[in-house]
């Protein structure tokens, strides 16, 4: 399938499936893109995220299975032409086994209509960012790149439910 922009969008072959821990997204996915280094980061499409409600991820974002996976940028204002991204109070640190903190996970829900009075949907969006490891870390990371992993619900294409 391809992209707007023409590219296309990479899928996996038959009987393989992409799940990395939140712990290998960190650190064999968004640490190496966000450094540009050469890595697997490329088979995860980077999507403008202001202008896409979930359900229009076909295609256009890896899936494997029932998950989406994609690169954005940082997203101040989550708020879209149908809906916006409410965070929830949640923020979970990722931990690396030699390394300490290596990023930091957050939860967003997905609402239909205009804040604070829109209707909750049940996509749910994982949101991953990288911790600032010092001085030469943080002048060659750009602090507006993050990943976001989507699930699928069973019943339909359109409802998402994901809890992890």
């Amino acid at each position: 399938m391809e992209m707007e922009d023409g590219r296309r969008v990479n899928h996996l072959p038959p009987g393989f499936r992409f799940c990395p821990t939140d712990e290998e997204l960190v650190l064999h996915f968004l640490y190496p893109k966000s450094l540009r280094l050469p890595c697997y980061s490329n088979i995860i499409p980077e999507l403008d995220l202001h202008r896409l409600h979930p359900w229009e991820l076909d295609g256009k974002a890896l899936m494997s299975g029932k998950r989406y996976f994609f690169f954005s940028q940082k997203m101040e204002n989550r708020v879209l032409e149908n809906g916006y991204w409410k965070q929830l109070e949640m923020e979970e640190p990722i931990f690396s086994g030699g390394s300490g903190k290596v990023g930091v996970k957050k939860l967003f829900e997905f609402y239909i209509g205009g804040a604070p009075f829109g209707m909750k949907t049940n996509w749910v969006m994982q949101e991953y960012h990288l911790c600032n490891w010092g001085s030469a870390f943080s002048s060659h990371y750009p602090k507006t790149k993050g990943i976001r992993k989507l699930k699928r619900p069973n019943g339909g294409r359109s409802i998402f439910r994901w809890r992890g």
